[in-house]
């Protein structure tokens, strides 16, 4: 009969422990799904530019990130790309699956803050917004 229940509590222990690993993340807060979006417009050099981007989130820990710009009057093709994303405490990962092996995705982190996504960009990248007259990386919860 020992042996029986041994047996038993292994098998149980095989079938559930792969369930019980974690996936590096926090769970989804039920506010964080939906469309967000980001825009800019401006001048640098005097060539007028504009962008816009909208930043679709999933309950599944998956985002779509969708670009249109327009510089100098020429508008650029659409540009997107997907990947999965991760919590941790009030901050958002998201990463990019495709086209790049997996230690050298693209890798972004944003700042949750009630209804936006603060994106954390690098001191060389904030001189870089600030000069050409960009607002900072700020996406805004869709409503409705």
């Amino acid at each position: 009969m020992t042996r029986r229940r041994a047996f038993v509590i292994i098998s149980a222990i095989a079938v559930l422990a792969p369930g019980c690993r974690t996936a590096g993340s926090d769970p989804v807060p039920a506010s964080l799904p939906g469309s967000y979006v980001y825009a800019g417009r401006g001048s640098t050099f005097k060539k007028p530019w504009q962008f816009s981007a909208r930043l679709d989130l999933t309950s599944d820990r998956r985002y779509k990130l969708t670009l249109d710009k327009t510089i100098d009057g020429k508008t650029d093709p659409t540009e997107s790309n997907e990947g999965s994303f991760t919590v941790s405490g009030d901050h958002i990962q998201l990463r990019e699956d495709t086209g790049m092996p997996d230690r050298s995705h693209d890798l972004h982190k944003l700042q949750i803050k009630a209804d936006s996504l603060i994106g954390e960009v690098g001191w060389t990248a904030e001189l870089f917004i600030k000069g050409v007259g960009a607002p900072n990386v700020v996406f805004v919860k869709q409503r409705g």
